[in-house]
Parts: structure tokens; C-alpha cells; sequence
């Protein structure tokens, strides 16, 4: 008697086990031709039982951390693990507001929230900045302003309190700063028949918290939507019954806000004609939210350390948990332990300097954030630059006949630019001319290739140094000319 394979799961070795079996359950019928009905219908089991079995191994994929695919998998098991994901974070710079024919003793003051823009470019949309400070400009100075990337949006009324633990409200725009939401409650004293605002502090964990702290936590959904997560009454206290939900907070762009210097030359609503120009840093620090192989690598990495910083391992896994960080590690000496952090940089492959600079305010957020983890007396300091080896490559590329060498070249090029994309790169690697040669060749048209790099075998970034790319420069041989 025929038996049915049940680890046969595709649509060729179901249907042979179907039809084996109506052999022997029906050995009158006979009939195999695609047209008959009895084998239509087998063929559409077949396929229902393949499809079927496909999602199955899906929802099972979708249930691990190495295998899930979606977003809200990891998401959730980021939960599960008690991971906060990484917000998404803006950038910083210093504008200079030039002043033209000011009057003597008078001033033009740029006040607090103003907005700076960025104008659109072929590579980018239109980048706003808000000011954090007030300045004033004068015919003899000036006006030094600090800005954040990020539009803001005031007095954003996301709902109301229905008296229940652990509610949540949607703010009502993508792209929000995870460190800019403010979030007030109607529930203070009374003033012309209005309940006037209290403002709620955001915690990372609600766990922290007791039973009377007005606190909120910040959820990331699947949709990169951001909700405001309220306590339960015994971790967090819950918002009035019938009061609104009130929210402040900045909307913006991610790590296409690290911008080049004097990117930022416009004021929205000038205050003042006399006005002339407006100078800028280079906007860097801003991040998007975490990706999914970030979240992959990162949510292992928080269990192991439990949240707390003892080993060196640990302080090397609990890096990347600082908003801003992309690629971190630590060393130690004489009691002290230092981190190497390294800011997410859009323009990674045309950077031209020999160092990373690490702002202050992100050297700041992560001593604080070792600050409740680590035990007493450790000490620990926060790395301002991270170096950078440049790898220069000279490469001879033989193009096979009748692929366009021109073309092959450009390829090549991009394959190398793919090698070095900050993604790519790490702490303490090195590469070979072997990784360099296998990554040239893998390119369509090309036959083969020399390569040669400057005096060694290898390049390697060091310990605490990064690779960048270099010089390119590639000869090609053969193919067609166009």
C-alpha cells in the first residue's frame, strides 16, 4: 500500500504522492492527461498544499531573529527581549547669519525655533533645521546659531485618555525625532474652566518607573510610525480619564540631513531685511531609524549583556545602542574603558578627510548611557575622531570582446564603491587583494585583472580605525570602444 511522504511539501513530489495513492484507492482510473478532471483537480491540491506550505515555512522564519524578514517580526521581537530599537535622530550644525547696512546700535535677533532651510538637490529633497537659541547679528557681528535637523510641529493633539493602562496614541507624521516629542496632558489646575498642561518625562523602559511617575515610552511600528506608550498604573502612572494627549516634537529626514558645509542658506520668514547671507557647518549626527540587520545583530547582542556593562564585550555590544551610533567598539587601559563611535555618514564615499569627527553632543549621550550600566568606580571616556585608512587601488582590467569597456569600467567602479560603502566597512578589518580581485571579477565582461596595492598584500584599518575608499585607478584592455 502506497504511504504518503509527509516531508514531501512542493507541488512535483505532492502531486506524485496523490496520484500514487489514487492508484491504489481508485486503480479504474488510469487517466494521467492534463486534461482530464481528476487530474486538474489533483494539480490544483498540488499547488493549494505548495503555497500552503510556503507560508508555513514563512510564519516559522518570521519567528526567529536570524531568518524574520519583516520589520514588525523583528520589531515584535525586539519586545520580546525587552530591545528598545533606535529612534531616528537629527543632525546638528552652526549656522552664521550675516548682517548687511544694520544701523548703528541696532540688532536683528534671530529668536529660538526658527526654521533654516536646506534647498532641494538633484540628490536630496529640501532638509529643514530648527534653532535650539537665540542670536542676535549687529553691524560689528554675527549671529553664531545652533541648529537641529527636523521641521516642528507644536501643540499636535494626538487624543484622548479613556482611564486605561498602557495606551498608545499615533503621532500623526513619519519621520519624527525620537528625542524631540514632548508630550503634555490636560490634567493640571484649572485656569478659565481649561485644565492647564503637565508634562510627562519619556523613560526608555516603563518597567523603571512606578506607580505615580507620569512617564511615556516611544514605540516604533512597521510603517516607521511612532506611537506614545503611557503606563499601567503600577509601572507609569495612567493619564486622566477625558484629558487630551498634547504633543511637540520635530519631523524630519534621517541621515539625509548630514549635509556639507554651507548647505543651509536660507531662512524661512526672514526677520530682517538686513539680512545678507547665511553660512553653515557640516550638518552630521543624523540617523534613521534602525534597520532590520540592525536590529538582526543588535537584539542578541542586548540580551547577552542584560543591559548591563561589566565586560569589555559588553561595553563593545552596548555601543550600538546609542541613538547616532552606527559602528562601534571600546578598548581598555589603566582603568579605563574607551569607546570608538562612529556617526551614520551619508557622503561616506566621497569623504575626503583622514578622520571621523564624533560630535560632542554624541560623545555626551554615550558616557550617559554607560552612565546607570556600569558598575562603580569605572571609568570611561568617549573617542572624538575615529581614524580613517584610505585603501588606493591600481587595477588592469582585460574586458572580454564585445562588451563596451567604457561601461565595464564604470561597473567596476561601482562594484568597488559597493566594497567601501559605509555599510560595508568595519572595526578592525582588514582587507586582501584576493577580496579586491574576486570583487573585480565578479563584474560582467570582465576576462581578468591585475591589481596592485600600495607596497603590501593587504590593508587593514586598524584596531580602532575604519577603511575608506581611496584612489581608483583602473585601466581597462580589449572589449569594444563606445
Amino acid at each position: 500500500m502506497a504511504t504518503i511522504d509527509y516531508s514531501n511539501r512542493d507541488y512535483d513530489s505532492i502531486r506524485a504522492d496523490l496520484l500514487s495513492r489514487a492508484s491504489e484507492i481508485v486503480p479504474e482510473w488510469t487517466a494521467r492527461n492534463p486534461s482530464d478532471f481528476g487530474v486538474l483537480f489533483v494539480d490544483l491540491w498540488s499547488y493549494f498544499a505548495d503555497v500552503l506550505h510556503y507560508y508555513i515555512d514563512r510564519a516559522a522564519g518570521e519567528a526567529f531573529i536570524t531568518t524574520a524578514t519583516q520589520r514588525e517580526s523583528l520589531l515584535a521581537l525586539a519586545s520580546l527581549f525587552d530591545y528598545n530599537p533606535q529612534l531616528q535622530k537629527s543632525s546638528t550644525a552652526t549656522v552664521t547669519v550675516v548682517g548687511s547696512n544694520i544701523p548703528a546700535g541696532d540688532v536683528v535677533t534671530i529668536p529660538i525655533g526658527t526654521t533654516f532651510v536646506a534647498p532641494a538637490t538633484s540628490e536630496r529633497p529640501i532638509v529643514y533645521f530648527t534653532s535650539t537659541e537665540s542670536a542676535s547679528a549687529s553691524a560689528s557681528a554675527n549671529a553664531i546659531v545652533s541648529v537641529v535637523e527636523g521641521l516642528q510641529v507644536n501643540n499636535e493633539t494626538v487624543g484622548t485618555s479613556n482611564g486605561a493602562a498602557n495606551q498608545r496614541f499615533s503621532l500623526f507624521y513619519n519621520g519624527v525625532i525620537g528625542d524631540s516629542v514632548e508630550v503634555f496632558v490636560q490634567e493640571g489646575v484649572v485656569v478659565n474652566g481649561v485644565p492647564s498642561n503637565v508634562e510627562y518625562q519619556f523613560v526608555n523602559k516603563l518597567l523603571d518607573a512606578t506607580a505615580n511617575d507620569r512617564v511615556f515610552s516611544l514605540l516604533p511600528t512597521a510603517s516607521n510610525e511612532i506611537e506614545i506608550v503611557f503606563g499601567n498604573g503600577i509601572n507609569g502612572k495612567i493619564p486622566n480619564a477625558g484629558q487630551n494627549i498634547i504633543v511637540n516634537y520635530r519631523k524630519g529626514v534621517g541621515s539625509r540631513g548630514n549635509l556639507l558645509a554651507n548647505s543651509i542658506t536660507q531662512i524661512q520668514n526672514s526677520p530682517s531685511v538686513y539680512i545678507s547671507e547665511i553660512l553653515s557647518s557640516a550638518a552630521i549626527g543624523g540617523a534613521n531609524v534602525e534597520s532590520i540587520e540592525s536590529l538582526r545583530n543588535n537584539i542578541p547582542n542586548s540580551f547577552a549583556t542584560q543591559d548591563r556593562a561589566v565586560s569589555l564585550s559588553d561595553y563593545k555590544a552596548l555601543v550600538l545602542q546609542v541613538a547616532g551610533v552606527a559602528k562601534g567598539t571600546a578598548s581598555y587601559s589603566n582603568g579605563t574603558v574607551t569607546i570608538y563611535a562612529a556617526p551614520f555618514t551619508e557622503n561616506y564615499l566621497t569623504y575626503s578627510s583622514s578622520t571621523l569627527s564624533v560630535s560632542q553632543e554624541l560623545r555626551t549621550n554615550i558616557i550617559d548611557y554607560y552612565e546607570p550600566r556600569q558598575m562603580i568606580g569605572a571609568s570611561i571616556i568617549a573617542a572624538s575622531e575615529i581614524n580613517l585608512t584610505a585603501v588606493n587601488i591600481t587595477s588592469t582590467v582585460y574586458v572580454l570582446s564585445g562588451y563596451v569597456a567604457s561601461r565595464v569600467k564604470d561597473n567596476v567602479e561601482t562594484a568597488l564603491n559597493t566594497l567601501f560603502a559605509f555599510e560595508n566597512v568595519f572595526f578592525n578589518q582588514t582587507l586582501s587583494k584576493g577580496q579586491i580581485y574576486r570583487t573585480i571579477i565578479d563584474v560582467p565582461g570582465v576576462d581578468y585583472t591585475t591589481i596592485s596595492l600600495p607596497n603590501t598584500e593587504t590593508v587593514s584599518s586598524g584596531t580602532y580605525g575604519l577603511l575608506k575608499k581611496g584612489t581608483y585607478t583602473i585601466t581597462t584592455v580589449g572589449g569594444v570602444s563606445g
